[in-house]
Formats: C-alpha cells, sequence, structure tokens
C-alpha cells in the first residue's frame, strides 16, 4: 500500500473520454484543484480514480475485513519519526472510509505540537481536542464538516503540558467512547512513536494502531522498536502502511516537485499575461465559492444531529 508523495494536478477527468461516463458527473461534483485550499496530497479528494486512491481503498478493505463485527472503530495512525506521511495517511484513509455505504467518519489531530489536519483540509480552528477533552468546549463547538461527505475533522487546539497524560485520561475515552456512539470510524492522528509516547497510551485505549512507515528513510530498527513499544503498552498494531516508493516517483501520472517548480515559475507575474491571470483568479473564486456552499450545507446538517452538547 503506499502514498502519493508529491503534490499533484487533478487530470481533467470530467471531459476524458476514457473516464468511465457513470462516473464523470462525480468528478464535476468533486471541486479540488490546485487552487483549492485542500492539499494536494489528499488525493482521496483530488484525485479519486487514481492509483494511490485505489491503494487506500485497499487498506480500508483491510481494516473491514479485521473489524468483523462492523462495531464502530478508534485507530490511531502513527509512525516511528518525523516526516513518513503519517497525516497525508491519516486523511486519506479517513476519507476513503467515509465512501463506504451509510458510514460516518470522523478524523482527531492529536499531535498538538505540529498540528497539521486543519491544513490539509482547509480548516481554521484554533480550539479543537485539548479544549474537549478538558470539558471547555462541546463537541459541537469543535467538530467541524469537511469537503468529504460524511467526514467531520477535529484539530489539535493548544499543546497541552503534558499531552500523554490528557490522552491517557478518563476525559479522553469518555471522548472516543462519545465519538463511537455518533461515527462508524474514528482515525486519531498521533505524534511519532519517537520520541513521544502519545501514540503508545492511546493505542491500549483504541481497537488499535496504523504505522506509517517511509522506504529507506525509516531504519528499520527503530521501526521494530516502535511496534514493540505499541505493544508493550497494551496497544494492537492492526498493520503497517508503507510510503515513498519507487513506483510513487516513477509513475508518469504524477508530477515530481521539479515539474511543480518549473509549473509554478510558468505562471510567475513576469511570464503570464493578463487574460490568464484572470482566468486563474476566476477559478480561484469558484473553487472557493463552491467550497463554502459545501461546507456550510454539511454544518446545517451536523448541527441538526447534535442533541447533545456537552460531554460527560
Amino acid at each position: 500500500m503506499t502514498e502519493n508523495e508529491r503534490p499533484v494536478q487533478p487530470a481533467d477527468t470530467a471531459s476524458d473520454p476514457s473516464w468511465p461516463v457513470d462516473q464523470q458527473e462525480h468528478v464535476r461534483e468533486r471541486p479540488g484543484g490546485l487552487l483549492s485550499r485542500v492539499d494536494g496530497h489528499l488525493v482521496m479528494y483530488h484525485e479519486p480514480g487514481a492509483l494511490h486512491a485505489e491503494q487506500y481503498r485497499a487498506c480500508r478493505t483491510n481494516l473491514m475485513a479485521i473489524n468483523r463485527s462492523g462495531a464502530p472503530w478508534a485507530i490511531v495512525v502513527t509512525s516511528s519519526q518525523r516526516g513518513e506521511g503519517k497525516s497525508i495517511t491519516a486523511a486519506n484513509l479517513a476519507a476513503c472510509l467515509a465512501e463506504a455505504p451509510g458510514a460516518k467518519v470522523c478524523l482527531l489531530d492529536l499531535d498538538s505540537r505540529a498540528p497539521s489536519l486543519g491544513r490539509i483540509l482547509g480548516v481554521d480552528m484554533d480550539q479543537g481536542v485539548t479544549e474537549l477533552i478538558k470539558g471547555d468546549v462541546s463537541l459541537s463547538q469543535v467538530r467541524v464538516p469537511t469537503v468529504i461527505p460524511n467526514m467531520d475533522v477535529i484539530c489539535a487546539g493548544a499543546e497541552p503540558d503534558n499531552p500523554a497524560e490528557l490522552l491517557g485520561s478518563e476525559q479522553f475515552v469518555n471522548l472516543i467512547t462519545e465519538l463511537k456512539r455518533r461515527y462508524s470510524w474514528i482515525i486519531l492522528d498521533s505524534p511519532p512513536v519517537n520520541p513521544w509516547t502519545d501514540a503508545c497510551v492511546v493505542s491500549a485505549l483504541v481497537n488499535g494502531a496504523l504505522v506509517v512507515v517511509r522506504l529507506q528513510e525509516a531504519p528499520r530498527e527503530k521501526v521494530n522498536r516502535s511496534l514493540d513499544l505499541i505493544r508493550s503498552a497494551g496497544g494492537q498494531v492492526l498493520g503497517t502502511f508503507l510510503t515513498g516508493l519507487t513506483v510513487d516517483r516513477d509513475d508518469p501520472g504524477r508530477y515530481s516537485e521539479a515539474d511543480e517548480e518549473s509549473r509554478a515559475e510558468a505562471a510567475s507575474p513576469d511570464g503570464e499575461t493578463a487574460e490568464t491571470s484572470k482566468n486563474l483568479a476566476k477559478a480561484e473564486q469558484s473553487l472557493r465559492k463552491q467550497e463554502r456552499a459545501f461546507l456550510k450545507s454539511q454544518s446545517k446538517k451536523r448541527k441538526r444531529e447534535d442533541d447533545e452538547d456537552t460531554l460527560v
């Protein structure tokens, strides 16, 4: 299973005659693009028909096979060290789980030291998991609908004095219990196992851990030690998700970083015409408008569902 490694430009599948006719309208309904606030690595949004999106669906299939009862599950996504793509993996995995019929997914950012899910999903929220566990806010105040249908996100919030202690508290357990009442899948983006213990603490309180491993960058001994630490803390390792495969870099359907730099240079103010600049501005305005309209409708839907504003 692989994860997209570089930002990508969405293919114009809506006008591609080779794309299945019954999916062309589905593609048009997704307002993703390079001008979108949503990170280009979120392939489940920008390129739901791409090869990398299918890799996340394969992971989803494996998780559903493990969860034979179909009960609500909470899964922590972590890695042995920073830079392995755990947050992008968590976001894409949550997005593809939300595709399943009848599924409702909540994505939580537990990495208060270096939060990133808000940026990835184009969500601005200062308060989040920290304030929710402390009881300073209600669930309805911090859970935010995303551009992915049936998927909400709760940002990290402020960094507490002792994140591991907060995540191991009874209040956090109560939060997970409440989320399982409302959602079928809860995906938790946790800090790396090294040097922090957050993921180990949380893994013992949820259904299992998925460990993201970047090929040729994550030392084997560090990965093995991370798996041992999770198990020693009482957590279950559900599996690993490998990123950084050569196929990611060589896939002709993906743009490299150099391509992105060349594209940015070609579109610089010195080289673009006034008409091009005008068209780009109009396209960006249209994308922003579509995303705001979708998020507004999702927010109204969630508000109707909030029959309880305060967690015990």
